[in-house]
């Protein structure tokens, strides 16, 4: 899951702009990482690792040694001989046996089941639960980043900015005040600077997972590859679009490849379908004693092939079907 955090720009109208690959956050990463080491070392729950009800007794392991060797995996040479009336056949005490065997697996098969189902639940439970978290965490960041860009707070960091030549002798008090302050917004700005930083990109990924869950198309692998494709290309022009934008010139440019399939499609269908008449007509004309032309079996007509696709040129050429049965009663 080592997937790059993607660079989106979030505006007051939440206009969003992706770059790299699948989108995920550190955060994300860590945890769902956690959750998948969880997963591996998970041992069986104690009901699962107690002694399951012992299908295979004493007594039939004693009935199925009378069989002889059992191969490791099943084998079709084994029932290939067998039909329904040879299995009709057998003593009742054997298909007794049988249906034992298969219903102890069908027994063993859904316990199986229902503790991968049991397991699925459990994690779909624990990813809804780091989807909480994360979304807390943005929440918290955003919250965060509120407090430094309160506007008094940004006036007093400005002082970080300050230049020796702009400040007061050293030695005056005023000069001494300035240069405490400088100190002390440099040291707040830089404790700042990652924290906003981070809140901006939880605030931009959540605003990508908006647009997402708006858009379906976009957890398509290769419909978002086309939306990054083209934001990339026109980065690379010189100009930046957003990603609603960039959605939406992919998913118009593919209703047009799709009409333009269809045009096609259908072009080539018409243009089968004169070639075929065209046929029919020389074939009406045509004196030759076999009713049905060559091309009809070799070729297909109307979609068919073989005897449905001459019966079906029987069908459309009435003077064929007239004179084959000519044809027929002159022997």
């Amino acid at each position: 899951m080592n997937e790059e955090i993607p660079t989106v720009e979030v505006a007051e109208n939440t206009d969003v702009q992706i770059e790299g690959g699948d989108i995920s956050t550190s955060t994300e990463t860590q945890v769902e990482a956690q959750v998948e080491a969880q997963v591996e070392a998970q041992v069986e729950s104690p009901a699962e690792t107690q002694v399951e009800t012992q299908v295979e007794t004493s007594k039939i392991e004693s009935l199925l040694d009378v069989l002889g060797d059992i191969p490791e995996a099943p084998n079709e040479g084994l029932i290939e001989a067998l039909d329904e009336k040879t299995m009709s056949n057998l003593p009742d005490s054997v298909k007794g046996l049988l249906k034992h065997v298969v219903a102890a697996e069908r027994q063993r098969f859904s316990q199986k089941q229902s503790r991968l189902d049991a397991r699925q639940a459990e994690l779909d439970k624990q990813r809804e639960e780091i989807k909480k978290l994360n979304d807390e965490v943005i929440r918290n960041r955003a919250d965060l980043n509120k407090v430094f860009l309160d506007p008094n707070l940004q006036e007093l960091l400005k002082s970080a900015d300050l230049k020796e030549e702009d400040m007061a002798d050293p030695m005056s008090p005023e000069g001494m005040e300035q240069r405490m302050d400088k100190m002390v917004a440099e040291r707040f700005k830089r404790f700042q600077e990652p924290i906003t930083r981070s809140a901006q990109e939880a605030q931009q990924m959540a605003a990508y997972r908006e647009f997402v869950s708006k858009n379906p198309k976009m957890e398509d692998m290769s419909f978002k590859t086309e939306v990054r494709d083209f934001m990339k290309a026109e980065r690379e022009k010189g100009s930046s679009v957003t990603l609603d934008v960039a959605y939406a010139v992919v998913e118009r440019n593919r209703l047009v490849q799709e009409q333009q399939r269809r045009e096609e499609s259908a072009r080539r269908q018409r243009q089968e379908a004169s070639r075929q008449v065209n046929r029919s007509s020389m074939s009406s004309q045509n004196t030759s004693s076999k009713p049905v032309p060559d091309w009809v079996m070799k070729d297909g007509y109307g979609g068919l092939r073989g005897n449905a696709a001459r019966v079906k040129y029987l069908q459309d050429n009435p003077k064929a079907l007239k004179a084959l049965r000519a044809q027929q009663r002159r022997g």
